[in-house]
């Protein structure tokens, strides 16, 4: 009798199989969690936003690029890390072509902070970025040394130290980085009104002339800048109504751009007070 109740107080064995158990759970969760994700892409514009914003940027529409890659950011979405990072790449470049180095700063500055970025590059771009911005400032000293420890890798920067020895009058290396950039990429129309403001500023009015003309037949990037060149040429030659007509000219053509305006006022001064001179009687 005592040994049937041992028999029947003694435990059962457990018919559950705990590896299968923890086999469903995992799958459970990987199931949930795969749909978690591909619920968020599908909920998320985030892709749809960035590539819209890169074939903005591949016809390089910069404007509508910044919009959609801003939006793209905004947009939450599990694990897009690496896609916010492109998309900050991508805005800090356009900042970059568009001559807003203050903004690539801070584009670079906030990659190096919250991704997983390759940190010497980046770090390097901030810099030339920073550096650039110092020379949009006439900071050129500060600009200098930066610009120089990286034109090797990028030949374009060329341009940049050669109008930094301008500022400090040092033709000797102006005209040496200059023809750098040259060797690579050619004459641009900045380039002609860089040449042309030399050869003014020592009295070579002929050379000065030639890159004056031949600036205004390239590129329409520094046309405003080459015409008040050109006027300038007429003033030094002392043509002063054919510096007025242009100056005239120009005014209506940028009447936002301010030396423009200061040039077009001072010579209709200088023209109105001769036709005065001119038309006084003569006092006997």
């Amino acid at each position: 009798m005592a040994g049937r109740n041992r028999r029947r107080h003694r435990k059962r064995k457990s018919n559950i199989d705990f590896g299968k158990v923890f086999f469903f759970l995992v799958t459970c969760l990987v199931i949930v969690f795969a749909a978690v994700v591909i619920l968020s892409k599908i909920i998320s514009h985030k892709d749809r936003y960035f590539d819209e914003g890169l074939a903005f940027y591949q016809n390089a529409e910069y404007d509508k690029a910044l919009d959609r890659f801003a939006d793209a950011l905004s947009e939450k979405q599990i694990f897009s890390q690496n896609k916010d990072k492109n998309t900050r790449l991508y805005m800090a470049d356009i900042y970059m072509k568009t001559a807003n180095y203050d903004k690539a700063v801070e584009e670079y500055d906030t990659i190096l902070q919250q991704t997983s970025a390759d940190k010497k590059n980046v770090g390097k771009m901030k810099e030339i970025a920073q550096a650039l911005a110092d020379f949009s400032d006439s900071n050129y000293a500060g600009a200098l040394p930066v610009l120089e420890q990286y034109v090797k890798d990028y030949p374009e920067l060329y341009l940049y130290i050669g109008t930094c020895y301008a500022s400090m009058n040092d033709a000797e290396h102006m005209f040496e980085n200059y023809e750098k950039y040259i060797d690579k990429y050619g004459y641009n129309s900045y380039l002609y009104a860089q040449y042309a403001a030399y050869y003014i500023s020592i009295g070579e009015m002929d050379n000065a002339y030639g890159y004056i003309n031949n600036g205004l037949a390239s590129d329409n990037t520094f046309q405003k800048e080459l015409r008040l060149q050109e006027i300038s040429y007429y003033e030094k030659i002392q043509n002063y109504d054919k510096a007025y007509e242009l100056a005239k000219e120009l005014y209506e053509l940028y009447p936002e751009y301010q030396d423009g305006v200061d040039e077009y006022n001072f010579l209709y001064t200088r023209v109105s007070l001769s036709l005065i001179h001119i038309s006084e009687p003569t006092r006997h």
